[in-house]
Formats: C-alpha cells, structure tokens, sequence
C-alpha cells in the first residue's frame, strides 16, 4: 500500500461536469520494468472534484 502522502493529486474538469484526477509521484516516477511512469490519470469520468478526488485516492491505496 502506498502513503498518499508520497503522491500529488491534481483534479481537473475534462468536460463540464466531467472531472478526471491526475496522480503524480512526488520523488520521482513510478517504477514500472526499467521504465517510470511520469504520472497517471483516472480512467473514468466523475461528476464531483470531489468523486475525482477520492478515487485518485482509492487509487494510490492499491498501488
């Protein structure tokens, strides 16, 4: 599990009423293989920042 604290969540609204959540490491990259992941985007769309937020969240918790 990883500490919400190591990452920045910046949320935004793709669309009107369409918000998205990006997820960046602050240290760095994400290892994955030999390559880092710079950040990473909800795949769905939310109708809250909020509902963004908290799945971003639910996100790092699995990682």
């Amino acid at each position: 599990m990883a500490d919400i604290s190591e990452f920045s969540i910046v949320t935004y609204e793709r669309k009107p009423g369409r918000w998205r959540a990006a997820i960046t490491p602050t240290g760095g990259g994400m290892g994955v293989g030999v390559d880092k992941v710079r950040s990473v985007v909800t795949p769905d769309d939310y109708a809250s920042e909020s509902e963004a937020q908290l799945a971003a969240q639910k996100f790092i918790k699995l990682a």
